[in-house]
């Protein structure tokens, strides 16, 4: 009796390991280097050829959608990525996928004219002023890149703390698709990128014209948009540890 018992428990716990696997499939990562991402990207229901699409976290690539808007990412090894869309003038639905160590061949962007704003989420607005040495710089002229904005003022004293470590973290991550802009509301911009030995464009915002658009009330003011101009960080302070963490997940 004890005997039967046991292989009718058995069997039940069988039935139900089925049924669970055909309800959801394993979860178990895949082996490493077999890990694979696709998907499709539309507009108005039609495919959308020639996207760039970025892969970051803990590989990087990038691929341009065929004819067909589709997309592919294989032979893969890690345990979390960020699959990004980037296309100028445009916003994606979703507008990334933040995946694990399971393949997904069902990633499905919807791309529509972007609607430009200053919050998370939003895609910024492009902008265009002077650097350091008189030039005009625009901030779509980084398009396909990960920017750091930082908006400082020769009289913040967090905000020469920040200057500080600024090169420092350019240097990081230059070479990986970062770029990095200081946009000053007041002092030369000349003497602040030579002060701090700052490689990379010191922009000048005396009229606030630049910084009303993103205004919290103080500064330093940190964002972080990814590969498609998408505000995905923006916070009063420098806190590096939340700054450095949005560009590995992006880069």
């Amino acid at each position: 009796m004890k005997a039967r018992f046991c292989i009718v428990v058995l069997a039940a716990a069988a039935a139900l390991g089925v049924l669970t696997a055909c309800k959801g499939g394993s979860t178990d990562p895949d082996p490493p280097g077999t890990l694979t991402f696709k998907g499709t990207i539309t507009s108005g229901g039609a495919a959308l050829a020639g996207v760039q699409v970025f892969l970051s976290g803990d590989e990087s690539k990038s691929v341009i959608t065929d004819a067909n808007g589709a997309f592919s990412f294989t032979g893969l090894d890690g345990d979390s990525f960020t699959i990004t869309p980037s296309l100028r003038n445009n916003a994606f639905t979703p507008s990334n996928y933040e995946l694990g160590a399971q393949s997904r061949t069902d990633l499905a962007f919807t791309a529509a004219p972007a609607t430009y704003g200053s919050l998370v989420d939003r895609v910024a607005a492009d902008f265009t002023a002077l650097d350091q040495n008189g030039q005009p710089v625009s901030l779509y002229s980084y398009f396909g890149k990960v920017v750091l904005i930082d908006f400082s003022a020769d009289w913040c004293g967090p905000c020469r703390a920040e200057a500080e470590k600024a090169e420092a973290l350019y240097q990081t991550y230059k070479n990986q698709g970062f770029e990095a802009i200081t946009i000053l509301i007041s002092g030369s911009t000349a003497d602040w990128a030579t002060q701090y030995g700052l490689t990379f464009h010191v922009l000048e915002d005396w009229s606030w014209s630049v910084y009303s658009i993103y205004d919290e009330g103080a500064i330093p003011l940190n964002i972080v948009l990814d590969r498609n101009m998408t505000i995905r960080y923006k916070e009063m302070g420098y806190n590096e540890t939340a700054v450095t963490g949005q560009l590995r997940k992006f880069l």
